[in-house]
């Protein structure tokens, strides 16, 4: 199966992005930092993402499962591919990128995974690696900002890939030859570092509003025991123009710090599950399973 193929996509997913380039502008994406509201009821997580199934991803060309099946694909399909016993596989980081990834890294990030050579040695500090498999099952809750009970939010303003706003448009964002950021009020506003400082850090730049940051910041605010590098994957999984871009040139690595090159190979391992999870053929649900995981890591309710 290929995937992320948007060659032959149809009128809603190129209409999404469409809208998206146009109306993510950096006063819109203010605006919604603004608008976020103070946490006000309590949920079930499991109860929302049930509510996942009345989700419709129109930027998606890949899958067309429920989104609580695919929400379990990708749980599964990280300790499936990555684990034994439950303990993290070696895992070669050189064997995450492609030729051309790989290829294009600056020398001196290469010589730092080299070095490592293994995901367990690059983040020797973890040693209790239970977490990612339930970042890989609830990664994708902060969609729920489409349904009219958590702000009924347009679809170009929840799903499909990220990007930051107030500086120049990457050409490895996709369907960048279509000009539709041309349409944008930000266009040829700003030059490529904007309105920010070289190795700011990804953290620091303001990225197109979405599910990725929604959910980041409702677990940061509810305090979950998730760790930084699990919270960092759920806000940055849909920057394909950093970790995985299309056309193989890494965007916006003028922004990148030390802790961004860290991150970035658990990023891409973690893309690899989430993408190459999805299939047509529903699995045997058990979630059950994630429900000693949700206790462990303080995630069973949460304030929205």
């Amino acid at each position: 199966m290929s995937y992320r193929n948007y060659s032959n996509t149809d009128t809603d997913i190129s209409n999404t992005y469409k809208l998206m380039y146009i109306n993510q502008t950096l006063a819109y994406v203010k605006k919604m930092h603004n608008l976020l509201k103070e946490n006000i009821r309590q949920y079930n997580i499991v109860d929302l993402i049930k509510k996942m199934d009345d989700i419709i991803d129109e930027s998606d060309p890949d899958t067309d499962v429920p989104q609580s099946v695919h929400a379990y694909q990708t749980g599964e399909s990280i300790y499936e591919n990555y684990f034994i016993d439950n303990k993290l596989k070696k895992i070669n980081i050189k064997d995450i990128f492609s030729k051309d990834e790989w290829a294009n890294l600056p020398n001196d990030i290469q010589l730092l995974y080299e070095e490592k050579k293994y995901i367990d040695k690059l983040y020797e500090k973890i040693t209790d690696w239970e977490w990612f498999r339930l970042v890989g099952y609830i990664h994708d809750l902060g969609k729920i900002l489409l349904l009219p009970e958590f702000g009924n939010l347009p679809q170009w303003s929840v799903v499909g890939d990220i990007f930051p706003v107030g500086c120049d448009f990457s050409q490895s964002n996709i369907f960048y030859e279509q000009k539709y950021h041309e349409q944008s009020l930000d266009y040829n506003k700003f030059d490529k570092p904007g309105i920010y400082k070289q190795k700011c850090g990804l953290e620091k730049l303001y990225m197109s509003y979405s599910h990725d940051y929604y959910l980041y910041n409702i677990l940061k605010k509810n305090k979950v025991l998730i760790p930084d590098e699990g919270l960092y994957i759920i806000r940055f999984h849909s920057f394909y123009a950093w970790h995985t871009p299309k056309n193989n040139i890494q965007g916006y690595t003028n922004f990148a710090n030390n802790y961004d090159w860290y991150m970035l190979p658990l990023l891409k391992l973690f893309q690899k599950s989430d993408l190459y999870s999805k299939s047509t053929a529903i699995p045997d649900l058990q979630p059950a399973k994630y429900l000693q995981l949700l206790q462990k890591y303080n995630c069973t309710t949460l304030l929205i």
